[in-house]
């Protein structure tokens, strides 16, 4: 099975793809996209041809149907509800009912319950490979545009890439007087950096990775992760930790100051300050560059309408229109991300000392890595 590999080079195809058409200019180092060509095993659209994006852009009338979308909430899921939900209501009919508390763990109760409620959910780069497929459903990739998808980002038979996204460093300015942390190791000192610390209470978000990155280990030898290492390092900070449950929660600590810096998701931060107009900034270096996906849990009986639903989010016309509210990156290689946003998306900030998660090795070692993690917050 193949991955979304942790090669900068890589990344800056993202960004050339999907930044160049939008009136911006990456800053990567690359300067042409290469071809990624997934295994037979990982292959989306096994068995069916790719889609016709002028189908999946000019989805059919659907009254009297209702699907349940689940997501990030916040201004991420506002994002998304403007950009796809309420046009594909307005051209369809479908209706949607929404929740904001997307968890692996509660599709992997419903499925195994047989008491499926949730039809199309977004996930994280941790979900949607072969080792949750008795948890999902396979893609109608004979409606979902196969061709257009950028193979980079690691699409599979039960998953598709529908953003594109960094886990930053955001700073409050008042809290840390002017100064401008450089990277993860300033997040660790805080006899330079006073103050509390945000991180997402989830062990496969980055809180490991980060800690790594701290302590010097390079971008590209991150994986597979040495647990033990980076909990001593996690300890030598633990008092400061501020642990946040959703991406809401990670805007307002870093906006109110009650932490002076946070692990965020980048369109947090940039909501942050220019939504919310606090004094928040974001350090790019040491990035994450990741992406989520769009899944449909096995056994939802609405799965034929999930699938066209799907479709439009991915087609060409209407990928990028997260981006006008939130700077989130496309997945198509042919949308246009709003212009105003290129700059502050993360691909366009991706460099030699950004990170990428390995998904595969993630997917595949996500008991131990939850192990750990459940000890170390014990101790």
């Amino acid at each position: 099975m193949r991955r979304w590999t942790a090669s900068p080079a890589l990344i800056v195809i993202i960004a050339v793809a999907g930044c160049s058409t939008g009136g911006g200019t990456a800053t990567g180092s690359a300067s042409a996209p290469s071809a990624v060509t997934p295994s037979s095993t990982a292959s989306p659209g096994a068995g069916g041809s790719a889609g016709g994006p002028a189908a999946a852009c000019n989805p059919p009338k659907q009254d009297g149907v209702t699907l349940t979308f689940v997501s990030f909430g916040g201004a991420y899921q506002e994002a998304q509800r403007k950009a796809w939900l309420e046009p594909y209501t307005a051209a369809t009919g479908v209706q949607f009912q929404e929740d904001e508390g997307s968890s692996n763990a509660t599709i992997k109760t419903q499925v195994e319950a047989g008491q499926v409620t949730w039809d199309v959910v977004d996930v994280g780069n941790d979900f949607g490979l072969e080792a949750n497929s008795a948890l999902l459903e396979e893609l109608d990739y004979t409606l979902i545009p196969e061709a257009e998808v950028n193979k980079a980002l690691g699409p599979s038979k039960w998953r598709v890439p529908d953003i594109t996204y960094g886990v930053v460093l955001a700073y409050n300015t008042d809290k840390t007087a002017g100064k401008v942390p450089e990277g993860w190791a300033d997040y660790f000192d805080t006899t330079k950096f006073p103050g509390k610390r945000g991180v997402w209470d989830y062990s496969e978000g980055g809180i490991f990775e980060i800690a790594l990155l701290a302590d010097g280990v390079k971008p590209a030898d991150l994986y597979p992760l040495d647990l033990p290492r980076a909990t001593k390092k996690l300890d030598t900070i633990k008092d400061d930790l501020v642990l946040w449950k959703t991406g809401a929660e990670s805007q307002e600590l870093i906006g109110s100051g009650e932490v002076a810096m946070t692990l965020i998701w980048n369109g947090r931060g940039w909501s942050a300050k220019h939504t919310d107009n606090k004094p928040v900034e974001m350090q790019w270096n040491q990035q994450i560059v990741t992406a989520d996906y769009l899944v449909v849990p096995k056994g939802t009986p609405n799965k034929d309408a999930a699938m066209k639903f799907i479709a439009y989010t991915i087609c060409a016309d209407n990928n990028a229109k997260p981006s006008q509210y939130i700077p989130y990156g496309p997945t198509n290689i042919n949308a246009k991300p709003a212009p105003d946003k290129v700059a502050d998306l993360s691909v366009s900030n991706a460099d030699e000392n950004s990170a990428y998660f390995d998904d595969e090795w993630l997917v595949n070692n996500f008991d131990a890595v939850d192990a750990a993690y459940k000890e170390w917050k014990s101790r």
